[in-house]
């Protein structure tokens, strides 16, 4: 059943993404409807791929909670219990195997050792040799020995196959999907990137000169035309602004923009499928917003989610390291035999594994979080979370060293764009920052009892500065956070992008949160905005049937998990 999942999943993403490609130019008529229906094959897939959760690595409800027992330990306790149906299923598949590759590979007949005679009458030699260990029921040392071998290496045999095999239908269909959209239509924002990243090799400052500046009309590009909000200057931070910059010193193509964005997002699924297997990382490698936020849409968003992702892992590293390094150990001793059930030894190997981090681990994620704040503003918060975590659990020093690490490569890419006194980064006086709207939740539902809000936005600084402050004092751990963090922000931001939501998705990766699997397709909603475009009409407002098929199925699921599992965002131990 696990293959016919996977193969049928991985052609259906693949055959979606092959329908979507001739319909990227939202600006022809029609185009978002067959759009549409290339997603709907994707998000068919992305569905069928949910099946693959009970072979995951990590289970992410928690149901045992008994002595605090982690994901690991409960699934070597159903593994090694008697009783269940999964255990004597493997017994079976076990003794099949072990048969072939014991005659295979050591020229042995299969038998099961016998158990020890204990009793009995005593037996008269009568001048006769006396007979071997294992002609008395006992202990062969020699088969035994051979079995027993035999046993560990064609279990770690199956293993590895069934991890290459993993591996294998996982990085073909994830590579295969972006690669098959290199050559669609990308979103608007890319040509903003182009120009940006132009502008800086001829010498001027994209904060200080919108694109339609009188200064720069002699250098205008054959698409120049395509950038959206044309007078409002730059509103990326300059690491974005650095990377734009030398993929235009390269060469100004969009395909060259895309393939930066895809290495990203390669990156960002290796890490998860190292972190938590193949079969998990799935929930991000193959969400159809991801795939086409990225290789399609030609959105940067996942430099900015990169960094976030090591970061995370970073300050997750040793902990996750020792307790692997330990049921590795348990795994190693359940093959041989060693340990026969679960018991005091493999209850104290899996709780016992909380080490604190060293100050290097805490400056790199700082380091890391930094470079994702550079490039968009939106983790800052982060950066307070880790700060005061750092405060807590180790002292004001590493506070200070964390804060300043964390705001050192905003600083230094900084100062190339300040002249004079002046670093303009955000243009605080466009409308598209001081009242812009764009598919908001609760903006909007406050703007039909109170209109004036509708024409300022700051207003919203207030509610998230309080969730932010709530969240940093009771939150467990880097991943909580940032779950929480985001879902709280996309909620009350006034400007909501479908690719917006591509932020909070790796994060969901250990919960599986049933919310963000559904945003994940129905974001797509977002863009009957452009289909009413192509028609003439720009208003760019979703109608309220719109904005509540795009945003329940995300705060219903989001809600419905967490209600019937409180701790599934806790599933792994505290930082």
């Amino acid at each position: 059943m696990k293959t016919l999942y996977i193969w049928l999943s991985s052609l259906l993403l693949l055959l979606g993404c092959i329908l979507i490609v001739p319909h990227g130019d939202f600006r022809e008529v029609g185009a978002v409807p067959r759009f549409w229906l290339g997603i709907s094959v994707i998000s068919l897939g992305f569905l069928l791929s949910w099946g693959l959760s009970v072979y995951t690595r990590y289970p992410a409800e928690v149901s045992n909670s008994k002595l605090g027992i982690s994901q690991q330990a409960k699934r070597i306790n159903n593994r090694i219990n008697n009783n269940s149906i999964k255990t004597r299923l493997w017994q079976g598949v076990y003794k099949g195997f072990t048969k072939r590759i014991s005659e295979k590979f050591f020229d042995t007949e299969f038998r099961p050792p016998s158990p020890p005679n204990l009793g009995g009458t005593r037996i008269q030699f009568d001048g006769k040799s006396p007979p071997k260990l294992g002609d008395l029921g006992g202990f062969n040392v020699a088969n035994d020995t051979s079995q027993t071998t035999s046993k560990s290496l064609s279990i770690k045999y199956l293993r590895k196959l069934k991890t290459q095999h993993s591996g294998l239908n996982f990085w073909s269909t994830t590579i295969l999907s972006r690669l098959l959209l290199l050559p669609m239509y990308p979103g608007d924002d890319v040509w903003r990137y182009l120009w940006e990243g132009y502008i800086q090799t001829l010498g001027f400052s994209p904060y200080h000169l919108p694109p339609n500046a009188t200064e720069l009309i002699p250098y205008h590009t054959e698409w120049w035309s395509l950038i959206n909000h044309p007078t409002v200057s730059a509103i990326y931070p300059p690491v974005a602004q650095l990377g734009f910059r030398m993929l235009a010193l390269i060469d100004l193509k969009v395909w060259l923009f895309k393939i930066a964005f895809i290495l990203a997002d390669l990156l960002i699924c290796w890490l998860l499928s190292r972190r938590f297997g193949y079969h998990q990382a799935i929930f991000y490698a193959w969400n159809p917003l991801i795939i086409y936020s990225f290789a399609g849409g030609a959105h940067y968003d996942s430099w900015f989610i990169l960094p976030l992702v090591a970061a995370w892992l970073v300050v997750d590293r040793k902990t996750e390291s020792l307790r692997q390094t330990k049921i590795t150990e348990i795994e190693e001793k359940l093959d041989s035999g060693k340990v026969a059930e679960y018991s005091p030894f493999t209850d104290r190997l899996m709780s016992s594994s909380d080490q604190s981090l060293t100050w290097w681990h805490w400056i790199a994620s700082a380091l890391l979080v930094g470079i994702s704040m550079a490039v968009k503003w939106m983790s800052l918060p982060i950066l307070g979370f880790l700060t005061w975590q750092a405060f807590r659990k180790v002292g004001v020093k590493l506070a200070i060293v964390v804060l300043l690490c964390g705001f050192l490569p905003f600083g230094i890419t900084a100062l190339q764009f300040c002249s004079s006194g002046e670093c303009p980064l955000i243009p605080t006086g466009s409308v598209f920052v001081s009242h812009g709207r764009s598919a908001e939740l609760i903006p909007y539902i406050v703007s039909e009892y109170w209109e004036p809000s509708r024409w300022v936005n700051w207003i919203y600084a207030f509610p998230l500065g309080l969730t932010v402050s709530w969240l940093i004092l009771r939150s467990r751990n880097f991943q909580q956070f940032t779950e929480w963090y985001f879902f709280s922000l996309l909620i009350l931001s006034p400007i909501i992008h479908a690719w917006y939501f591509t932020w909070i998705i790796p994060f969901a990766v250990p919960s599986r949160n049933l919310g963000v699997r559904l945003v994940s397709i129905s974001a797509f909603v977002y863009f009957v905005l452009q289909h009413r475009m192509a028609l003439g009409n720009y208003s760019w407002y979703l109608t309220p049937q719109e904005r509540w098929w795009l945003w329940l199925p995300f705060v219903l699921g989001w809600f419905w998990t967490h209600y019937r599992n409180p701790n599934v965002a806790l599933n792994q131990n505290s930082d």
